[in-house]
Protein backbone atom coordinates (compact mmCIF):
# COMPACT_ATOMS: atom_id res chain seq x y z
CA UNK A 1 0.00 0.00 0.00
CA UNK A 2 1.40 3.26 -0.95
CA UNK A 3 2.14 5.53 2.01
CA UNK A 4 -0.27 8.34 2.54
CA UNK A 5 1.10 11.78 2.46
CA UNK A 6 1.30 13.42 5.93
CA UNK A 7 -1.36 15.93 6.65
CA UNK A 8 -0.37 19.22 8.32
CA UNK A 9 -2.00 20.00 11.61
CA UNK A 10 -3.37 23.47 11.40
CA UNK A 11 -1.60 25.85 13.83
CA UNK A 12 -3.93 28.11 15.80
CA UNK A 13 -2.42 31.47 16.21
CA UNK A 14 -3.40 33.14 19.54
CA UNK A 15 -3.93 36.76 18.96
CA UNK A 16 -2.76 39.04 21.77
CA UNK A 17 -5.36 41.49 23.05
CA UNK A 18 -5.32 44.76 21.38
CA UNK A 19 -3.46 47.39 23.45
CA UNK A 20 -5.64 50.08 25.02
CA UNK A 21 -5.92 53.12 22.98
CA UNK A 22 -3.08 55.48 23.83
CA UNK A 23 -3.75 59.10 24.54
CA UNK A 24 -1.94 61.36 22.29
CA UNK A 25 1.09 62.75 24.10
CA UNK A 26 -0.25 66.31 24.24
CA UNK A 27 -3.45 65.27 26.03
CA UNK A 28 -1.55 63.12 28.57
CA UNK A 29 0.81 65.94 29.39
CA UNK A 30 -2.08 68.35 29.82
CA UNK A 31 -3.82 66.03 32.28
CA UNK A 32 -0.61 65.64 34.35
CA UNK A 33 -0.22 69.36 34.54
CA UNK A 34 -3.83 69.78 35.69
CA UNK A 35 -3.38 67.11 38.40
CA UNK A 36 -0.17 68.76 39.59
CA UNK A 37 -1.82 72.15 39.70
CA UNK A 38 -4.75 70.73 41.66
CA UNK A 39 -2.45 69.11 44.22
CA UNK A 40 -0.34 72.24 44.42
CA UNK A 41 -3.44 74.27 45.15
CA UNK A 42 -4.36 71.82 47.92
CA UNK A 43 -0.88 72.06 49.40
CA UNK A 44 -0.93 75.86 49.27
CA UNK A 45 -4.38 75.89 50.85
CA UNK A 46 -3.21 73.58 53.64
CA UNK A 47 -0.12 75.68 54.32
CA UNK A 48 -2.20 78.86 54.36
CA UNK A 49 -4.55 77.26 56.84
CA UNK A 50 -1.65 76.24 59.06
CA UNK A 51 0.05 79.59 58.67
CA UNK A 52 -3.07 81.21 60.08
CA UNK A 53 -2.11 79.51 63.37
CA UNK A 54 -4.81 76.90 63.13
CA UNK A 55 -2.40 74.45 64.66
CA UNK A 56 -4.99 71.74 65.19
CA UNK A 57 -5.42 71.31 61.44
CA UNK A 58 -4.42 68.10 59.78
CA UNK A 59 -4.73 68.31 56.01
CA UNK A 60 -4.83 65.12 53.97
CA UNK A 61 -4.32 65.71 50.30
CA UNK A 62 -5.10 62.77 48.04
CA UNK A 63 -3.24 59.50 48.43
CA UNK A 64 -0.08 61.31 49.52
CA UNK A 65 -1.79 63.05 52.39
CA UNK A 66 0.76 61.74 54.87
CA UNK A 67 3.25 64.23 53.53
CA UNK A 68 0.95 67.14 54.23
CA UNK A 69 0.12 65.71 57.66
CA UNK A 70 3.83 65.62 58.43
CA UNK A 71 4.11 69.25 57.36
CA UNK A 72 1.14 70.06 59.58
CA UNK A 73 2.76 68.27 62.52
CA UNK A 74 5.96 70.26 61.99
CA UNK A 75 4.07 73.52 61.76
CA UNK A 76 2.09 72.53 64.84
CA UNK A 77 5.26 71.88 66.80
CA UNK A 78 6.75 75.15 65.66
CA UNK A 79 3.53 76.95 66.49
CA UNK A 80 3.42 75.45 69.97
CA UNK A 81 7.01 76.50 70.57
CA UNK A 82 6.25 80.02 69.36
CA UNK A 83 3.12 80.16 71.49
CA UNK A 84 5.03 78.97 74.56
CA UNK A 85 7.76 81.53 73.89
CA UNK A 86 5.16 84.26 73.45
CA UNK A 87 3.42 83.28 76.68
CA UNK A 88 6.73 83.29 78.53
CA UNK A 89 7.64 86.70 77.13
CA UNK A 90 4.19 88.02 78.02
CA UNK A 91 4.52 86.65 81.57
CA UNK A 92 7.92 88.22 81.98
CA UNK A 93 6.68 91.55 80.66
CA UNK A 94 3.71 91.40 83.04
CA UNK A 95 5.95 90.54 85.98
CA UNK A 96 8.42 93.25 85.06
CA UNK A 97 5.65 95.80 84.65
CA UNK A 98 4.31 94.90 88.10
CA UNK A 99 7.79 95.19 89.60
CA UNK A 100 8.32 98.57 87.96
CA UNK A 101 4.92 99.73 89.20
CA UNK A 102 5.76 98.68 92.76
CA UNK A 103 9.18 100.32 92.50
CA UNK A 104 7.60 103.52 91.18
CA UNK A 105 5.07 103.60 94.01
CA UNK A 106 7.81 102.93 96.54
CA UNK A 107 9.99 105.70 95.13
CA UNK A 108 6.99 108.03 95.19
CA UNK A 109 6.27 107.05 98.78
CA UNK A 110 9.89 107.59 99.79
CA UNK A 111 9.93 110.96 98.06
CA UNK A 112 6.87 112.13 99.99
CA UNK A 113 7.26 110.37 103.35
CA UNK A 114 9.67 110.49 106.23
CA UNK A 115 11.91 107.44 106.23
CA UNK A 116 12.05 107.07 110.01
CA UNK A 117 8.43 107.57 111.06
CA UNK A 118 6.56 106.82 107.84
CA UNK A 119 4.64 110.10 108.16
CA UNK A 120 4.26 112.48 105.22
CA UNK A 121 7.23 114.78 104.80
CA UNK A 122 7.38 118.54 104.31
CA UNK A 123 6.65 118.39 100.56
CA UNK A 124 3.49 116.29 100.94
CA UNK A 125 2.25 118.33 103.90
CA UNK A 126 2.67 121.58 101.94
CA UNK A 127 0.75 120.01 99.08
CA UNK A 128 -2.16 119.06 101.36
CA UNK A 129 -2.15 122.44 103.09
CA UNK A 130 -2.05 124.35 99.79
CA UNK A 131 -4.99 122.29 98.53
CA UNK A 132 -6.93 123.02 101.72
CA UNK A 133 -6.25 126.75 101.34
CA UNK A 134 -7.67 126.69 97.81
CA UNK A 135 -10.87 125.15 99.18
CA UNK A 136 -11.33 127.87 101.81
CA UNK A 137 -13.68 129.90 99.62
CA UNK A 138 -15.94 126.90 98.99
CA UNK A 139 -15.89 125.55 102.54
CA UNK A 140 -17.10 127.67 105.43
CA UNK A 141 -15.47 125.50 108.08
CA UNK A 142 -12.02 126.67 109.16
CA UNK A 143 -8.94 124.51 109.53
CA UNK A 144 -6.05 124.56 111.96
CA UNK A 145 -2.33 123.85 111.72
CA UNK A 146 -0.35 122.71 114.76
CA UNK A 147 3.42 123.04 114.93
CA UNK A 148 4.89 120.66 117.49
CA UNK A 149 8.42 120.46 118.90
CA UNK A 150 9.51 117.75 121.34
CA UNK A 151 10.95 119.46 124.41
CA UNK A 152 14.57 118.63 125.31
CA UNK A 153 14.97 116.16 122.47
CA UNK A 154 18.66 117.03 122.19
CA UNK A 155 19.11 115.84 125.76
CA UNK A 156 17.67 112.44 124.82
CA UNK A 157 20.13 112.06 121.95
CA UNK A 158 23.10 113.31 124.01
CA UNK A 159 22.48 111.18 127.09
CA UNK A 160 20.75 108.07 125.78
CA UNK A 161 21.94 107.86 122.19
CA UNK A 162 20.45 108.45 118.77
CA UNK A 163 18.82 105.02 118.60
CA UNK A 164 16.72 105.88 121.67
CA UNK A 165 16.00 109.31 120.19
CA UNK A 166 14.82 107.75 116.94
CA UNK A 167 12.52 105.38 118.80
CA UNK A 168 11.07 108.32 120.71
CA UNK A 169 10.28 110.09 117.43
CA UNK A 170 8.61 106.95 116.10
CA UNK A 171 6.48 106.75 119.26
CA UNK A 172 5.50 110.42 118.97
CA UNK A 173 4.53 109.90 115.33
CA UNK A 174 2.41 106.90 116.30
CA UNK A 175 0.53 108.91 118.91
CA UNK A 176 -0.04 111.74 116.47
CA UNK A 177 -1.46 109.34 113.89
CA UNK A 178 -3.79 107.82 116.49
CA UNK A 179 -5.66 111.11 117.01
CA UNK A 180 -6.08 112.01 113.36
CA UNK A 181 -9.46 111.94 111.68
CA UNK A 182 -10.20 111.32 108.01
CA UNK A 183 -8.85 114.29 106.09
CA UNK A 184 -6.29 115.28 108.74
CA UNK A 185 -2.56 115.11 108.03
CA UNK A 186 0.44 114.78 110.33
CA UNK A 187 3.97 115.21 109.02
CA UNK A 188 7.52 115.27 110.25
CA UNK A 189 9.27 118.39 108.95
CA UNK A 190 12.51 118.39 110.93
CA UNK A 191 14.55 116.49 113.49
CA UNK A 192 12.01 116.67 116.34
CA UNK A 193 9.46 118.93 114.67
CA UNK A 194 6.04 117.82 113.50
CA UNK A 195 3.09 119.64 111.93
CA UNK A 196 -0.54 118.60 111.95
CA UNK A 197 -3.32 119.81 109.66
CA UNK A 198 -6.76 119.47 111.19
CA UNK A 199 -9.01 119.69 108.16
CA UNK A 200 -11.97 121.15 110.02
CA UNK A 201 -12.39 122.83 113.40
CA UNK A 202 -15.27 124.84 114.80
CA UNK A 203 -13.23 127.81 116.02
CA UNK A 204 -9.78 128.96 117.11
CA UNK A 205 -10.72 128.06 120.68
CA UNK A 206 -11.74 124.56 119.57
CA UNK A 207 -8.44 124.20 117.73
CA UNK A 208 -6.56 125.09 120.92
CA UNK A 209 -8.62 122.48 122.77
CA UNK A 210 -7.66 119.85 120.19
CA UNK A 211 -4.01 120.81 120.66
CA UNK A 212 -4.34 120.44 124.45
CA UNK A 213 -5.81 116.95 124.10
CA UNK A 214 -3.06 116.02 121.68
CA UNK A 215 -0.44 117.30 124.10
CA UNK A 216 -1.96 115.23 126.87
CA UNK A 217 -1.74 112.13 124.71
CA UNK A 218 1.91 112.88 123.97
CA UNK A 219 2.61 113.39 127.69
CA UNK A 220 1.84 109.77 128.54
CA UNK A 221 5.01 107.93 129.69
CA UNK A 222 7.44 106.55 127.13
CA UNK A 223 9.88 103.68 127.46
CA UNK A 224 13.13 105.62 127.17
CA UNK A 225 16.25 103.62 127.83
CA UNK A 226 15.93 101.67 131.07
CA UNK A 227 13.12 103.85 132.47
CA UNK A 228 9.61 105.01 131.72
CA UNK A 229 9.71 108.77 131.45
CA UNK A 230 7.48 111.67 130.52
CA UNK A 231 8.42 113.78 127.53
CA UNK A 232 6.60 117.03 126.90
CA UNK A 233 6.03 118.98 123.71
CA UNK A 234 5.49 122.62 122.83
CA UNK A 235 2.66 123.23 120.36
CA UNK A 236 1.76 126.32 118.38
CA UNK A 237 -1.68 126.69 116.79
CA UNK A 238 -2.73 128.77 113.78
CA UNK A 239 -6.15 128.77 112.13
CA UNK A 240 -7.27 129.80 108.66
CA UNK A 241 -9.13 132.87 109.93
CA UNK A 242 -5.96 134.58 111.11
CA UNK A 243 -5.56 136.40 107.77
CA UNK A 244 -3.01 133.85 106.54
CA UNK A 245 -3.13 133.33 102.80
CA UNK A 246 -0.38 130.87 101.90
CA UNK A 247 0.91 127.60 103.27
CA UNK A 248 4.17 129.26 104.26
CA UNK A 249 2.33 131.94 106.22
CA UNK A 250 0.15 129.44 108.05
CA UNK A 251 3.09 127.23 109.05
CA UNK A 252 5.22 130.24 110.01
CA UNK A 253 2.41 131.48 112.26
CA UNK A 254 2.08 128.11 113.99
CA UNK A 255 5.88 127.97 114.29
CA UNK A 256 5.99 131.39 115.98
CA UNK A 257 3.28 130.30 118.41
CA UNK A 258 5.24 127.12 119.17
CA UNK A 259 8.34 129.15 120.11
CA UNK A 260 6.21 131.26 122.38
CA UNK A 261 5.10 128.04 124.09
CA UNK A 262 8.75 127.06 124.55
CA UNK A 263 9.59 130.53 125.92
CA UNK A 264 6.90 130.04 128.52
CA UNK A 265 8.54 126.84 129.71
CA UNK A 266 7.47 124.18 127.22
CA UNK A 267 4.90 121.44 127.60
CA UNK A 268 2.04 123.74 126.63
CA UNK A 269 -0.03 125.01 123.68
CA UNK A 270 -0.18 128.60 122.44
CA UNK A 271 -2.51 130.05 119.79
CA UNK A 272 -1.09 132.39 117.19
CA UNK A 273 -1.71 136.13 117.31
CA UNK A 274 -0.24 138.92 115.18
CA UNK A 275 2.16 140.17 117.84
CA UNK A 276 3.75 136.71 118.06
CA UNK A 277 4.60 136.45 114.36
CA UNK A 278 7.89 138.35 114.48
CA UNK A 279 11.37 137.05 113.61
CA UNK A 280 12.65 137.87 117.11
CA UNK A 281 10.08 135.52 118.59
CA UNK A 282 11.03 132.50 116.51
CA UNK A 283 13.61 131.29 119.05
CA UNK A 284 13.19 132.77 122.53
CA UNK A 285 16.37 133.96 124.26
CA UNK A 286 17.78 131.48 126.72
CA UNK A 287 15.76 128.62 125.26
CA UNK A 288 16.80 125.74 127.48
CA UNK A 289 17.94 122.48 125.97
CA UNK A 290 19.31 121.08 129.20
CA UNK A 291 16.21 120.73 131.35
CA UNK A 292 16.06 117.11 132.56
CA UNK A 293 13.49 114.70 131.24
CA UNK A 294 10.92 114.34 133.99
CA UNK A 295 10.64 110.87 135.56
CA UNK A 296 7.06 109.61 135.70
CA UNK A 297 6.65 109.74 139.49
CA UNK A 298 8.17 113.20 139.79
CA UNK A 299 5.90 114.46 137.03
CA UNK A 300 2.81 113.11 138.77
CA UNK A 301 3.78 114.81 142.02
CA UNK A 302 4.46 118.12 140.30
CA UNK A 303 1.16 118.30 138.42
CA UNK A 304 -1.78 119.98 140.17
CA UNK A 305 -4.66 117.76 141.12
CA UNK A 306 -7.89 118.38 139.26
Amino acid sequence: MAPQPATETPVRVLESPAPPPQEPPPQRAERSVQDFERRLEDVVSAIQELAALRFDARAHVGPDGDIIDAVAAGVNFLGEELEASFNEIERRVTDRTAELSLATRELSRQALHDELTGLPNRALFWEHLSHRLKMTERRKAIFAVLFLDVDDFKLVNDTLGHAVGDQLLVDVASRLSAVLRAGDTAARVGGDEFVVLFDEVASAKAALGVAERLNEALRAPYDIGPDRRVVTASIGVAVSRDGLRTADEVVAAADAAMYEAKRLGGGRCVAYSDDLHRPSDRRPPGDSLDRPIIPVEADRRSRPRS
